[in-house]
């Protein structure tokens, strides 16, 4: 009976051990959930044409990191984009934008 109950016991530590340990700490890092700012601004661009030179601004611009959103419009001449200034700056969304063959003619934060 004495046996019994040391087994017992000594199995209630052991849980009671294994519990402490795989419960985790109080101390957890803490996620530091940083905002970033999201910047929307509107692009003159001279020399779209067609829809294709859309998708070409388009596709460029959104390949760069930062950039949350981009539409362009060859009829309105412009393109309105969507970015994370902490990612990106606006000197490589002209250095993409004049990379593909057209011309940057203002940029215009509405």
């Amino acid at each position: 009976m004495c046996k019994q109950k040391l087994t017992v016991r000594l199995i209630l530590i052991v849980f009671v051990m294994i519990a402490i340990s795989c419960g985790g700490s109080k101390n957890k890092a803490i996620k530091t959930d940083v905002k970033q700012k999201l910047v929307a601004i509107e692009v003159s661009i001279g020399g779209m044409f067609c829809i294709d030179c859309e998708q070409t601004i388009q596709k460029r611009v959104g390949e760069l990191e930062g950039i949350k959103s981009v539409k362009a419009s060859y009829v309105a001449g412009n393109a309105m984009i969507e970015f994370y200034s902490e990612k990106i700056d606006t000197i490589k969304i002209r250095e993409a934008i004049t990379g593909s063959g057209y011309t940057v003619k203002k940029f215009i934060v509405p």
